[in-house]
Order: structure tokens, then sequence, then C-alpha cells
């Protein structure tokens, strides 16, 4: 399952609400509030960081990234002015990690994450490349995990860097802004007022994530077995 990783998430979270008043664990509010410090101290950093790694080619995978730009947004974005500025430093980190997926299919390096499945993982892009680079290209945009790999099959097969890289460029600041401006309308006048629900709206958010990110893989997994 694609989404493993948020499931586990999901059910690390529910086990931590069932419990965290029996053990003494620091309450959703709480860890709220340290959410707030550790983004005022680190934020954009964070933001660089999350995003590049949650880009890299199969490493992505195994880290939520997606966090990154989630915390960027609800704790950083006060104003339209710094929305514009996540999103900046989101897109051009994301591209400059995809650059670097992109030299490592074209230089054969993708080879080191044969142990997490690279190979399987190249082989069913494949065939939805071959129909349409662009179309994968944008749809994959919207996922820095499924990006990384359409930029290291763009390596593997030699595509011009002067085709893929403009549109790639133009398709994830299309996509960070869409996902930013969704978040920013949503959070942008959320005020904490019941500690006790905020941890269960976070889990309903993190279950929704594993859902759609499964669900979104399971389409593309049907296409590519009809377009074969």
């Amino acid at each position: 399952m694609s989404a493993l990783f948020e499931y586990s998430i999901a059910l690390f979270f529910l086990i931590y609400l069932l419990s965290y008043q029996h053990v003494g664990f620091p309450s959703p509010g709480e860890l709220w509030l340290l959410g707030e410090q550790l983004f005022a101290q680190y934020g954009f950093w964070f933001l660089v960081f999350g995003v590049m790694i949650e880009g890299l080619f199969m490493v992505g995978f195994y880290f939520p990234g997606s966090v990154a730009i989630l915390g960027s947004i609800v704790f950083l974005a006060k104003t339209f002015e710094d929305v514009v500025l996540v999103i900046l430093v989101g897109s051009v980190s994301l591209i400059a990690i995809n650059l670097v997926n992109y030299l490592l299919g074209k230089h054969g390096y993708y080879r080191l994450f044969n142990f997490l499945g690279a190979k399987k993982t190249l082989e069913r892009m494949e065939s939805r490349f071959k129909k349409s680079r662009q179309g994968v290209t944008f749809l994959f945009s919207s996922s820095p995990n499924f990006l990384a790999i359409a930029s290291i099959y763009a390596g593997i097969t030699q595509t011009k860097i002067s085709k893929y890289f403009p549109f790639m460029a133009f398709c994830v600041f299309f996509w960070v802004t869409i996902v930013s401006a969704i978040l920013f309308t949503f959070f942008q006048d959320l005020t904490i007022t019941d500690e006790s629900n905020l941890g269960w709206y976070a889990l309903a958010i993190t279950l929704g994530w594993a859902i759609l990110e499964s669900t979104l893989a399971m389409v593309k997994e049907y296409k590519t077995k009809r377009s074969v």
C-alpha cells in the first residue's frame, strides 16, 4: 500500500489521543504551541528541508515532507505576502530537488535506490511516460513523491532538460500555488478554542491524507494496467 506510512501515522495518532491523558504525554494544545515555536525559529529552513527530503526519489515515500508545507501555511502564512513567500520557497525547493532527481536518472545513480524498490517503481512509470510525458509530468507534479519518479525517468530516457525542466517548473508552481491557496483559505481564521477536539481534527486530516494518497495511487495503477 503506497500510503502505508500515512496510515501508520494515523494509527499512532489514534493511540496517542486515547492514552495521552493517562500516561502524562503533552496535550494536543501543548503540541500545537510547540509547533508554533519551532516554525517561529526554523520556519522556512524547515520548509526547504521537508520539501527536498520528500521530493528525493524513493526517500520521500518514507518522509512526510508535506507536513512542512502544511505547517508553513498554518504557522507562518499570516498575510497574503506570507503565502506568496511560502509558494516561492516551496516551489523553488521542489524544482531544485527534481533537478537532482533528473541527474540521478541521467547518470545512473538511481540504481543506488534499488533496495527500496526503485526498479519496480520505474518499470511501472515506463508505460505512463511513453503514453504522455507532459500529462504524466503535470499530474505527478501534484505530489512530490510521484514527481520524483517522473524526473528520474526523464533522466533515464535522456529527455532533453530544455524540454522537461521548464514545463516541470511550471507544473510545480501551479500545484504548490493551488494547494497553498486552499490551505490558507481553510486555516487563516483557525482559532484553537477547544483543545480536546484539536487532536481529533488532526487525526481526521491525517486519515484523509492517507486515503487520498492511496486512492490516487490505485487510480494511477489502474490507468497503467489499462494502457498496457
